[in-house]
């Protein structure tokens, strides 16, 4: 049977492609991902790729890559289940909790990559990430009016807050409560009303609150 022979077709230039568009769109794809970490932007290398970048920073772009999820098929393998009872036995005989431990699945092979050269970025996330917050509270203004309208005229009752002809929105004693306590747990707010309060400003004229 004679075989049919291939003809090798010559490279044609494609008018109709705008290169430069597609030179936008490439470099749009290297761009900056993270923008709200300025560490890494100022770090961030355009020419490089964006796996390349995360890889010079000593963390994972693809966390599936990373930490593969090991399927039914990988666990019924039995290579795989042996090095599982292998790792159970060297557990068993280290420790004496009896803990239970997943079969893992390795992760694929690839090329070796040198090292990252950035791992002090990795470090100053991780330090960063650590360090405690302090939540700072914030109320607005008619809320801040609001509450030492209530504070002035009804002092610590509750009650007789929920009942006022001013409570617009019909909080409860105890969510008036809460409110109460956010506006005092706000020191530059809370010493602002006591330093006027003490320089005998009169809270319920002024507001025109207080019919």
């Amino acid at each position: 049977m004679v075989q049919t022979r291939r003809r090798k077709r010559g490279k044609v230039y494609l008018h109709d492609i705008n290169r430069k568009r597609l030179w936008v769109k490439e470099k749009r794809k290297r761009e900056v991902r993270v923008r709200h970490c300025p560490l890494i932007r100022s770090n961030w290398e355009t020419k490089l790729s964006v796996p390349t970048n995360y890889h010079e920073f000593a963390l994972a772009h693809d966390i599936k890559k990373a930490f593969p999820i090991p399927n039914a098929k990988d666990l019924i393998n039995p290579e795989i289940l042996k090095k599982h009872n292998k790792r159970k036995e060297a557990y068993s005989d280290d420790d004496d909790d009896n803990q239970p431990i997943l079969p893992t699945v390795e992760p694929t092979k690839t090329t070796k990559r040198r090292r990252p050269t950035k791992v002090h970025i990795r470090d100053e996330l991780e330090k960063d990430a650590n360090t405690e917050r302090v939540k700072s509270l914030r109320i607005s203004d008619p809320d801040r009016l609001f509450c030492i309208y209530m504070i002035e005229k009804h002092g610590t009752n509750y009650e007789a807050m929920a009942r006022d002809h001013h409570n617009d929105y019909q909080l409860t004693a105890r969510q008036l409560e809460r409110k109460i306590e956010k506006f005092q747990n706000i020191p530059k707010v809370y010493e602002r009303y006591l330093a006027e309060k003490a320089a005998g400003k009169d809270f319920l004229a002024n507001f025109q609150m207080d019919n």
